[in-house]
Formats: structure tokens, sequence, C-alpha cells
């Protein structure tokens, strides 16, 4: 198999000291279209489900570069191990890995890029068989008990034993400090922006889980508490750790649910929710604990959590009657003041965004408190997803803010990077060109693509590696991040009046 770009870009080289900065040539010509034609068509027509007993459209999330196929057992535990003797340039923890799994919400992007192909091209043939594989996850890895779905941080649909999988159990301190180890525990990773399609696709699957969500994740029904961690497959809910993303994955579950059914009970699910959290929150600056357990307290504010429930929160409440719309926009925007008040430092020698502080003071909390020079761009594109959606001046000024750092400066590569990382920057270096028109931007967002192609593609494997130091495909590290910010790069530069949909979903 050929990598589709025309010359081969200078390759990354392994070992490089902290004062190392990757050069990469701008003469070549490169043709990011083909590049992600190449990827998406590796994928769904030689990485797809041939193992076990029952052979599926599943798209497998781990595999070998060199044979497009998941590994063995001893190769698996020579992966598990990778985390736990080289976390520095790992950086995943082995409870977020599904190796021998399908997990769609780990390539949700690899499906957003799929749909847009066939806009791009007018072949049915790429949304074709993103409607394939979903069609059939939801349909068949779907609890019977609960009515949740196989998929998320913990949890994928194993491809060799046709059943759920999760690699390490999670320790959950219960009453008493009896401790329990909870398996089959179902969790989303981030939001799902494909409910409308996958309602078109598989309706009575899609409410199920919206029911599951609301009787078997939830606590308690009526005040609002719940985990983020619940039993796939019975009913085993637990408490005070109410992250505030995950409530918006809910909310924004049960507002797709809504608009198709007009039962009460979601409305019911949403109130609950945006109460909970609305009389949760510090009477002295507003602010919104990440959870209730005893980790600091219960004071500490995770800045983009709270960001991500305000997005869900404005755009589900466009599906909701009048007068719940209004409560959830103005929970929306009493995280807007106190996100902008925050101590963000962008500048150039600056801390960067702060993501962790005291509800009470908004000051600093933790051992690191502040965003890493490859995290500023993540939080920057949840600014600008909620930008266009109130055009408060603040959010703008943090958007160009982070994206100015990356105009004329290459952060030092200590660690390995993963795909994710660079996508997250090129989408946000398109996110500034928007906004402002200025092409330093375009150039830049083309400048890290090439600088992606050389760290993850440089050996004619259409699948990036999973980072910068190993070599093996695995979904989790944000691969389809990568490519999806990639096709936007070619749709801005060579069709500028074609708005794909291609959200930003890595929050």
């Amino acid at each position: 198999m050929s990598l589709a770009v025309s010359g081969m870009l200078l390759g990354f080289q392994s070992g490089c000291s902290e004062q190392t900065s990757v050069q990469v040539s701008h003469k070549e010509t490169v043709d990011y279209l083909g590049t992600v034609k190449s990827y998406a068509e590796t994928l769904i027509y030689h990485c797809r489900d041939r193992y076990g007993t029952v052979h599926s459209p599943l798209i497998a999330t781990t595999v070998d570069r060199g044979t497009l196929r998941m590994y063995g057992r001893k190769d698996i535990e020579w992966l598990r191990q990778i985390r736990l003797q080289d976390w520095e340039n790992w950086q995943i923890r082995n409870a977020d890995r599904v190796i021998e799994c399908a997990n769609p919400q780990h390539d949700q992007n690899l499906y957003q890029v799929l749909y847009a192909l066939t806009e791009i091209t007018g072949e049915k043939r790429y949304a074709d068989q993103a409607d394939k594989t979903l069609k059939w996850f939801l349909e068949n890895c779907q609890s019977r008990a609960t009515g949740l779905l196989a998929w998320g941080e913990h949890m994928g649909w194993n491809l060799n034993s046709e059943n759920i999988i999760q690699n390490d159990p999670i320790k959950r301190k219960l009453v008493h400090d009896d401790l329990l180890r909870v398996y089959e525990i179902h969790e989303f990773a981030q939001p799902w922006v494909l409910w409308d399609r996958s309602f078109e696709l598989a309706p009575d699957a899609c409410l199920r889980f919206a029911q599951g969500l609301w009787e078997h994740q939830i606590a308690d029904g009526k005040n609002g508490n719940f985990s983020r961690h619940a039993n796939y497959s019975r009913h085993q809910p637990f408490t005070n750790a109410e992250f505030p993303r995950h409530g918006g994955f809910y909310i924004a579950t049960w507002a797709h649910a809504y608009t198709r059914t007009k039962d009460q009970m979601y409305i019911r699910a949403i109130e609950t929710l945006v109460d909970y959290f609305d009389t949760r929150r510090s009477s002295l600056h507003d602010a919104l604990p990440a959870e209730s357990s005893t980790r600091f307290d219960g004071k500490c504010l995770w800045a983009t959590s709270n960001l991500s429930l305000a997005i869900d929160l404005a755009q589900s409440a466009d599906k909701m009657p009048e007068r719940l719309a209004n409560k959830m926009r103005k929970s929306a925007s009493r995280t807007d003041k106190v996100f902008l008040r925050l101590a963000h430092d962008l500048g150039k020698n600056g801390k960067g965004f702060l993501l962790n502080a005291h509800v009470d003071t908004l000051e600093p909390l933790g051992p690191s408190p502040y965003t890493g020079p490859w995290d500023h761009a993540g939080t920057a594109n949840l600014c600008l997803l909620r930008y266009r959606q109130t055009e408060l001046a603040g959010y703008r000024n943090l958007v160009l803010d982070a994206a100015s750092l990356y105009l004329d400066t290459e952060p030092q590569i200590k660690y390995a990077l993963h795909p994710g990382q660079l996508g997250s920057v090129i989408y946000l270096m398109l996110g500034a060109y928007e906004l402002t028109g200025d092409k330093r931007y375009l150039s830049r967002a083309d400048h890290y693509a090439r600088r992606s192609i050389s760290l993850f593609l440089d050996d004619g494997c259409p699948l990036p590696k999973v980072n910068t130091k190993y070599d093996h495909y695995e979904a989790v590290s944000g691969a389809d991040t990568l490519m999806m910010a990639m096709l936007k790069l070619w749709a801005v530069t060579n069709r500028p009046d074609k708005e794909l949909s291609l959200v930003y979903s890595d929050r």
C-alpha cells in the first residue's frame, strides 16, 4: 500500500532531545484528500471483524500496521506493558484501551470522515460503510438488561469472543470502606455527535439506550445524583462522580430522543440534571465543582468539563419546550461567566488555560492546573465551539490567543506525541482562519498537516502510528481526529464553498 503523498516528507528521528525540533520541507505537494481516503479505505476494507465465530462490519480499534490484523495474546500483553513501563511516552491508561475490540466512540471521527467523503466525492460507498458499521453495532452490542451500549471509556465489543470486554476493572470505594472491583463499566468517552444518523439507522436501539441512561446511569432519579460509571449488564449505578461533561452527554442523548417521541420522561430527566448542577454551584463565584467525592473535598472545578456541559446545554436547548430551553441556556451562561473569569495565561511564555481551580476562590488547584503546550489547542477548540453559540468576545480572544502560540514557534518534542494532538492543532488553526481570514493560520494548518505526515505516516502505511515512538495503530490516540482535520484543511483550501459536517468531538 502506498501513502497518497507526492514526494516523501522528512521522517521523524526517534530519541530526540528536549531541544530538538522536527524540520519539514514545504516543497512537496501533499494530496490530503488522497491521504484521508487511503486511511478510510484501509480501515473499512482491511480492518473489519474477521475474527471469532461472527464476522461483522465492526472495525478493529488496534491492529498491526504491517499485517492490518489484530494482535495475538502474547503481543497484547506486550502492548499493555507499554503503559506500565513507558508512561512518559504513552500517557493512556490501560483501562481506557480496548485492544481486541471495536469501539465506535474511539472511531467517531472516522465515521464523520466517511460521511464527508461521500459529500465530497459523490461516492455512496463511504457513507454506506459507515451506516453498515453503526447499524450493526447499535442493534447487536446493547445490553438486554440495561439498554447501555458496549462502547466508551473502558469498554468495547470483543471481536474474538463476541461479547463485551473491559481490560482493567474500575476500583470503587463504597460505604464502610468496602472496596468493590466493578467490571463491565459503561462510561462515555466523549459526546456522541452522530445521534441524528444513529436514530435513522436503529431508532429502537437508540431509544432503549436513551431510556437506559435515565434508568440505569442516574442513581437518584429525584435529585439527579449520578456517577459517570454504571454497570453495563445489570442495574448498578453509582453516585458522587457526577462529572458535568457526562451530564451534558446524557442531556444531548435525551434531547434527541425527545424530538422523536415527545416523551415527557426525557423532559424530566433533562430538567432534573440541570437543576442538580445549578444547585451545586458555589455561592461565591457560581462555579460548578467537578464532582462531590472526597477528592479536593469536592471543591475542585474542572473548567473544560463545565464548558463541555455548556456546549451540550446550548445545542440541546433548541430541541426543548421554551421554559426548559430558557433554563438550559441560563445555566450555560452561568458557566460562561466563570470560565471567562478564570486566570487563563496564554501569553508567549504563559502557563496555558487554567483547567483546575478552587470553586470558591477560582485559584489554581492541584499539581498541574494548566494546559501543557500540546493541550492548548484542545481547550481552545472547545472555546471555539462555545463562541459559535454565544459570540462572546472573551471566547474569541482565547481562541486567537491560543492559536497565536502555534504561528511562529514549535513546541519542543521531549516525549512522544499522539496524532490527535496534531489534529487538534490543525483544527484550531483552521478555526482561527475562519474567524479572521488571516492566511497565516491557514498556512500554519498546512505546516502541521505536513509535519503530521512525516511523524505518523512516513513508512508507507495509510494508518497513522499510535504515537511518535510506537508504530502500531490504536484508535484511542486520535488518528481519526488527525484525518478529520486534514480533510477539513483540504476542503477549506479546495472547496471553500462546501460546508462539511465535521464536528470537533474530542471533549
